[in-house]
């Protein structure tokens, strides 16, 4: 099928929270009707045709009552992660749940105390610091190293804060926002290897997993699942098919008690019935819109390379992470904007909403990170913007 991916689509017309004048002016001091927004990890292309098929035949039934978690749920979602991850699971270590977010406090509250400690690496998506911080827990900090132009893990700095924290447990994001980064096999294998060692809970949040580059294989934690029985993942199709705002996710066990632990907590916190139109979206992304997904991600692919040229030969003071997977841009500006406020004043005169490195917790500051799962045409006026303001700033 051809899908059209350059069509310019008003987010604004749907009260899009990344594209709100509201919070343009608010939170970025971008007070232009022509801003750009960037910094919102969503994409800016129109839902597939099936998704909004299928919202729209269950919107016209007059009734938007209690709903319940039905079977076809559970085989779109076995179907999708065996025909697309190789991930085997069975309908009993399924958990439906309320975005992945509100899933880690969950999770956080459930298998950890007050004062308990919690590793994750940084860079890091700041609501991982967020559940920790909120619920009382301590955060350990496990800072990525960058070599050759991408993150490594540091393992035996990890081991050693392991056993001098007694973690309990363990935050992975694969692959890795706000870098991209595609973990090997290797990593993961030595990663749950620690885990193991020290007696540590592993949630891997895997919701980026559809958008990975060719030439990067993907590996889900899942496949450790074996040898592992304090594994827990977190999936969800909102950042693959654009469906945040139905605030659907799930997570995934093979363990029994971990499943009958979490289930309680969900139901403690009254996380009881789906939103209503959230199985009829997941069942029909899952079921009809593969094809969709991949020329997407194959675009979004294009982007990164069209950017990536672009900063290279226009704006040299500026260095690109390369790109492995996602529609998120990781940008080094420290040789030209050193300090927030400059980041600030920078974006603010090119009309464009960013999102600074400093929000990624720690080991971040040097960077922006950039939304670009976009028309063409509206990044390529982004970098115009960006370039025209550089060359002010370089003279």
């Amino acid at each position: 099928m051809d899908f059209n991916f350059d069509e310019i689509f008003d987010r604004r017309k749907g009260n899009a929270r990344k594209w709100s004048s509201e919070v343009l002016n608010q939170k970025f001091g971008i007070k232009d009707s022509d801003a750009i927004a960037m910094d919102l990890a969503d994409i800016d292309f129109p839902v597939a045709k099936p998704i909004q098929q299928a919202l729209t035949i269950r919107a016209s039934i007059p009734d938007y009552s209690y709903t319940y978690t039905s079977s076809e749920f559970y085989e779109a979602v076995k179907k999708w992660n065996k025909n697309n991850f190789q991930c085997d699971f069975k309908k009993e270590w399924i958990i439906l749940t309320y975005g992945t977010v509100s899933t880690l406090h969950n999770i956080v509250q459930c298998f950890t105390e007050v004062g308990d400690k919690i590793m994750f690496h940084t860079p890091a998506y700041d609501p991982f610091c967020e559940a920790v911080d909120n619920n009382c827990r301590v955060p350990v900090f496990s800072s990525l190293v960058e070599k050759d132009g991408r993150y490594e893990m540091d393992f035996s700095r990890m081991e050693q804060d392991m056993k001098d924290n007694d973690v309990k447990v363990f935050i992975l994001c694969n692959p890795q926002n706000p870098s991209g980064r595609v973990w090997t096999r290797e990593e993961l294998f030595l990663l749950n290897e620690l885990c193991i060692k020290y007696d540590i809970i592993l949630v891997s949040d895997e919701i980026h997993r559809e958008y990975v580059f060719e030439g990067y294989t993907f590996t889900s934690m899942w496949e450790f699942s074996k040898t592992n029985e304090n594994l827990i993942m977190c999936f969800s199709p909102n950042k693959a098919f654009n469906l945040g705002g139905l605030k659907t996710s799930y997570v995934v066990t093979r363990n029994e008690h971990l499943l009958e632990k979490f289930s309680k907590q969900l139901k403690r916190n009254q996380i009881t019935s789906p939103n209503v139109f959230a199985i009829p979206a997941i069942v029909a992304a899952y079921d009809e819109c593969g094809e969709w997904l991949r020329e997407m991600v194959a675009y979004v692919e294009k982007n990164h390379h069209y950017l990536s040229k672009f900063i290279e030969q226009e704006m040299p003071l500026f260095k690109v992470m390369k790109p492995e997977s996602s529609f998120l841009a990781w940008i080094n500006v420290d040789e030209l904007l050193k300090t927030d406020g400059q980041k600030d004043l920078f974006f603010q005169n090119c009309h464009i909403s960013v999102v600074k490195g400093s929000y990624f917790v720690r080991d971040g500051n040097k960077f922006i990170r950039l939304s670009i799962g976009m028309p063409r045409k509206v990044l390529a006026e982004a970098l115009f913007r960006i370039k025209k303001e550089y060359d002010k700033w370089i003279k």
